[in-house]
């Protein structure tokens, strides 16, 4: 048992008191931000899954289940951790060893329950980038064909068919040249900050739109005028009740359905009334009516539109769908080949050491051509 300086055990310290003195004590607000979203989830799952919740309780086989518990999300399509984030030397499983091992050297427990072998190789195995998805100039160009020939089409028909059409293609033209990330354009139920691009965010004379980063903080990304027409375009037919409305709002009916009635709840109105509003008019008439914020289109929503869009028009990359994240890597690609400085800004990496590495592969293609105009001179 551990004892700290007030001669008091520290056995009924709970992990959330821990979690909070241990973000207390860094001083980047970057790195802060990662370690509050990775430990709140741990605590969470142990909570949840392990029923711990003392920071003594905490054992091996609870961190070695942990491991397991993001192994299996990493070989769930449905969620986007990858391997990259979960294995040995990712975030995930590093910032949770690195604050136990915090928790021993702050005399609160006795050893790292994270550190033995066996945690660790319950993790998932990651070998490198390899297996990441390019949209090619050729595939990218035929996805982009294909939703504008559809928003074309859609102008004859039904007004919320036209809306989704032009949401598509707006989507698409986001994806594919902006170098956005998708939990920078679309909702993540697990981040309380991600809640999709707002039109306030985006300024359309300007050509700019300003996006929650990776860094945790707001960025500003160029918009060519490409995108600048589609958005243009689907604004028109969206028609925004509100500044704050999302972009990219969900179709999900059930979504909507609570967006309205938590909004008519939050304005005054009585479960009877909001019951005879939704009976009288659809969600989005409602939300619209009365000016209520309707949730964004998510991350998963996105993927399976992704999907539905290649199957229709008959596109793949290697025999899967076009990855949303697949975009903004090849639009990278095309623009490391002209010139890196440019596409290390565009991308928003750190430093050019960063954008090196994203683009390894194809940095080793160009010195084998030089080496084989070097050797021929």
């Amino acid at each position: 048992m551990t004892i700290d300086k007030s001669g008091c055990s520290t056995a009924g310290i709970d992990l959330e008191t821990a979690i909070e003195a241990r973000l207390a004590s860094l001083d980047s607000g970057n790195y802060r931000a990662n370690n509050r979203l990775i430990l709140s989830t741990f605590a969470e799952y142990l909570r949840n899954h392990r029923d711990v919740t003392a920071l003594a309780d905490l054992e091996v086989i609870d961190c070695r289940r942990y491991a397991q518990h993001l192994r299996e999300r990493v070989h769930n399509e449905g969620d986007d951790l990858s391997a990259a984030s979960a294995h040995a030397n990712g975030p995930y499983f590093t910032i949770v060893r690195a604050f136990l091992g915090w928790c021993v050297d702050d005399e609160r427990i006795e050893s790292n329950p994270a550190r033995p072998n066996r945690v660790k190789e319950a993790l998932p195995e990651y070998h490198g980038d390899h297996d990441r998805q390019f949209w090619s100039v050729e595939a990218r160009e035929a996805l982009l064909n294909f939703v504008s020939e559809r928003a074309h089409a859609a102008l004859n028909e039904s007004a919320d068919a036209r809306e989704q059409a032009f949401r598509d293609r707006a989507i698409v033209t986001m994806l594919a040249l902006t170098g956005a990330r998708g939990a920078e354009l679309f909702a993540d139920p697990r981040d309380d900050h991600r809640s999709g691009l707002k039109w306030n965010h985006v300024d359309l004379e300007k050509g700019i739109a300003t996006v929650f980063g990776k860094t945790r903080e707001r960025q500003p990304i160029p918009l060519t005028d490409r995108v600048v027409e589609s958005l243009e375009q689907y604004q028109k037919v969206l028609d925004p009740a509100t500044e704050d409305w999302p972009v990219f709002p969900t179709r999900h009916h059930a979504s909507l359905a609570r967006a309205a009635e938590e909004g008519l709840e939050a304005q005054g109105w009585s479960a009877d009334d909001i019951e005879a509003k939704l009976a009288a008019s659809t969600s989005m008439e409602t939300i619209r009516e009365h000016e209520i914020a309707p949730p964004a289109l998510s991350k998963n929503g996105v993927r399976s539109l992704m999907k539905r869009l290649c199957d229709a028009a008959d596109i793949d990359i290697d025999g899967e769908y076009l990855k949303p994240h697949g975009g903004r890597r090849g639009l990278g690609s095309d623009l490391y080949a002209r010139d890196a400085e440019l596409a290390q800004e565009l991308l928003r990496h750190e430093s050019i050491e960063t954008t090196h590495e994203s683009y390894r592969e194809q940095n080793v293609i160009e010195r084998r051509e030089r080496l084989e105009r070097a050797l021929n001179e």
